[in-house]
C-alpha cells in the first residue's frame, strides 16, 4: 500500500509543532534546526544547489567584466585590472549567498515555484548590492566602478535564476514520475498523519512515497501484524521490535510519527532503531498531546529544553513596547507636572489625609504590586465600602457607584478628567504597568475567575486599554474581560497606538473611571 504526497506548502520541523511557534530554534547543545534533515535520493540535492550557486557567482565575474569592456559605451569602459574588482565582487557574492540562505531560498517550497525563485534571488542580490555600496561609501573606494558592481549583481542574478529554473524543471519531472521520492513509514492515522505526510511531501524536492501507514499500536504489535499492513504474508513473530524488523527488511528513508499517546519509552526505541539503520526520524509534537503543540527546542546554560510559551507576541514587539513606555512615561510626568502640583495642593486643602492613595493590584502573571493614584475619597473610605455594596451599580465583583458619598469635592474633579490616575505613570516607569494594557484588577476581583479569563494576566496592566476606553457605568463585567482578552490576543504596537488616540476622547466623555 503506497501513496505519493506532493504539494506546495512548508514543513515546520522534525519533531516540532505546527503553528505560531514555527521552526524550533536552539542554542548551544540544542542544535539550531533551521531546516529538516531529510532522507532519500534527493537529500543532498539542495547542498548541490548551494555549490551551483557558488559556481554561478564565480562565473558572473568574467561575464560582467567582459560585458562592461566590450559592449558599453567607450566613456564607460575605463576599467582597472580585474584584480581590483575581486574584493567588491567577493563581497556581493558572499552577501548574496548569506541572504539566500536567510530567506530560505534553498527550501523545496521556494525552488519549486517560479515566482518565489525570482523574488528570493532579486531580494538577495539587491541586499548584497546595498551592502557593497555601503562598504564602497564608508571606506571611500572611489576608484571602484559602481557600474561594474551593479552589472556584476545583474549577471549574478540572471545566472542564479537560470540555475534554479533548471533545478525546478528537473525536480518537477522527478516528482511527477515518483523517481527519487523519499520512502516514508508513517506511524499514525487519520487527519494528523495525512497532514504530516502532505507536509513532508511538500518540503521534499522529489516528493515522498508513504510505503506504509501504521497505527501507534504498531510499536508494541507483533511483527506479523506489521507485515500484514505491508501486504507481506511471510512468517512474522520474532522477539524484536516490529518497527526494527520493518526497517531491516524494507527500503525506508524516513519514519514519521503523528500518532497521539506515544510515550518516552516508545520514542526511545524508535530513535534507537532509526539510528541503527541510518533512517531519519520525524516526530510531530502533537504525538505527545495538544499541550506541546507550541513547544520549541531551546537551551538554558547549555542544557537543551523543550519549552512551551502560550505567548505568540513578538519578543521584539514587546521590547519596543517597553522602550516606548520608558520614553513616554517620564515625558508625560514632566508635561503634566503642573497638574500634579495643583492636584496635590487641592487634595491637601480639601480633606485631611495623604495625597497619594496606594492600593494593591494584580499585575503581569498575577504578580502583586502597589498602584499609585491621587486620593479622590475621604481617608479610610475602604472600610466603609461593605456598607455600600447594596447600592452597587456594576455587575460582577467590581464596585461602581455614580454618586459615591465617599468621593471628595476635589476627587470628583480628579475622576472626571482621570487626573487621579496620573501617578500610575510611576508604576509604568517601575515596570509594574504599561501605558496600554488590560485593566489592573484588585485581588478580590479575580477570586472567581474562570480558567479562560486568566490569560489576561499574560500582559502587564495598563493605564488605558480596550476596557478602559469603552467603559460605561453598568457595562457587563464579562464584556470588559472579553475586551481585555481581545487586546491580549490581537496585541500589536499599532493597536496600542489606536487605543492611546482613543483615550483622550474617552476621558472627555462622561464616564466612570475604572
Amino acid at each position: 500500500m503506497s501513496s505519493t504526497a506532493r504539494g506546495s506548502a512548508s514543513v515546520a520541523a522534525a519533531g516540532a509543532a505546527r503553528g505560531a511557534g514555527g521552526v524550533p530554534r536552539t542554542n548551544g547543545r540544542a542544535r539550531a534546526a533551521t531546516s529538516v534533515s531529510r532522507g532519500g535520493p534527493a537529500a543532498h540535492v539542495l547542498h548541490l544547489a548551494r555549490l551551483a550557486d557558488g559556481l554561478a557567482l564565480l562565473l558572473a565575474f568574467p561575464i560582467a567584466y567582459e560585458v562592461k569592456r566590450r559592449f558599453l559605451p567607450s566613456d564607460l569602459t575605463n576599467l582597472y585590472d580585474p584584480s581590483v574588482y575581486f574584493g567588491p565582487a567577493a563581497l556581493v557574492a558572499t552577501a548574496t549567498l548569506f541572504a539566500l540562505r536567510r530567506r530560505g531560498a534553498y527550501g523545496a517550497v521556494t525552488l519549486l515555484h517560479r515566482g518565489r525563485i525570482l523574488g528570493s534571488v532579486a531580494i538577495a542580490v539587491v541586499q548584497a548590492l546595498v551592502v557593497a555600496a555601503t562598504a564602497i561609501f564608508v571606506f571611500k573606494l572611489s576608484h571602484i566602478s559602481r557600474l561594474f558592481v551593479g552589472l556584476y549583481g545583474l549577471v549574478a542574478a540572471a545566472l542564479l535564476v537560470c540555475v534554479r529554473l533548471a533545478l525546478r524543471r528537473w525536480a518537477r519531472r522527478m516528482r511527477v514520475s515518483g523517481t527519487g521520492a523519499a520512502r516514508v513509514l508513517m506511524i499514525g492515522d487519520g487527519e494528523p498523519a495525512a497532514r504530516l505526510a502532505r507536509t513532508l511531501g511538500e518540503e521534499a524536492l522529489f516528493g515522498v512515497t508513504v510505503v506504509a501507514s501504521l497505527s501507534g499500536e504498531a510499536l508494541s504489535r507483533p511483527v506479523a501484524a506489521v507485515r500484514e499492513a505491508l501486504g507481506d504474508d511471510g512468517s512474522g513473530a520474532v522477539p524484536i521490535s516490529p518497527i526494527s524488523e520493518l526497517l531491516r527488511h524494507e527500503a525506508i528513508d524516513e519514519v514519521a510519527v503523528a500518532a497521539r499517546g506515544i510515550g518516552p519509552a516508545e520514542i526511545d526505541r524508535l530513535v534507537e532503531a532509526c539510528d541503527r539503520e541510518g533512517v531519519a526520524l520525524h516526530v510531530a509534537l502533537d504525538a505527545f498531546g495538544g499541550s506541546l503543540a507550541r513547544a520549541h527546542l531551546s537551551s538554558l546554560g547549555g542544557e537543551p529544553l523543550l519549552s512551551v510559551n502560550p505567548q505568540t507576541h513578538s519578543a521584539w514587539g514587546r521590547a519596543v513596547k517597553r522602550v516606548i513606555d520608558l520614553a513616554l512615561a517620564p515625558l508625560l510626568v514632566v508635561l503634566t507636572s503642573p497638574l500634579w502640583l495643583l492636584a496635590a495642593v487641592a487634595i491637601r486643602l480639601d480633606s485631611p489625609g495623604r495625597v497619594l492613595f496606594v492600593q494593591e493590584r494584580i499585575g503581569l502573571n498575577k504578580r502583586r504590586f502597589r498602584m499609585f493614584k491621587f486620593r479622590s475619597m475621604f481617608d479610610g473610605s475602604e472600610q466603609v465600602q461593605p456598607m455600600l455594596h447594596p447600592l452597587n451599580e456594576a455587575d460582577g465583583p467590581i464596585f461602581k457607584l455614580r454618586d459615591d458619598p465617599r468621593v471628595t469635592r476635589v476627587g470628583r474633579w480628579l475622576r472626571r478628567f482621570d487626573v487621579d490616575e496620573l501617578p500610575q505613570l510611576l508604576n509604568v516607569i517601575a515596570g509594574d504597568m504599561s501605558l496600554v494594557g488590560p485593566r489592573p484588577m484588585l485581588p478580590g476581583e479575580i477570586t472567581g475567575f474562570e480558567p479562560w479569563q486568566r490569560k489576561r494576566f499574560s500582559m502587564p496592566p495598563g493605564i488605558t486599554g480596550l476596557w478602559q476606553v469603552s467603559n460605561r457605568l453598568g457595562q457587563n463585567f464579562l464584556d470588559g474581560l472579553r475586551a481585555d482578552l481581545d487586546y491580549v490576543d490581537r496585541w500589536s504596537l499599532g493597536l496600542d497606538a489606536r487605543i492611546l488616540l482613543r483615550t483622550l476622547p474617552a476621558v472627555l466623555r462622561d464616564r466612570v473611571a475604572p
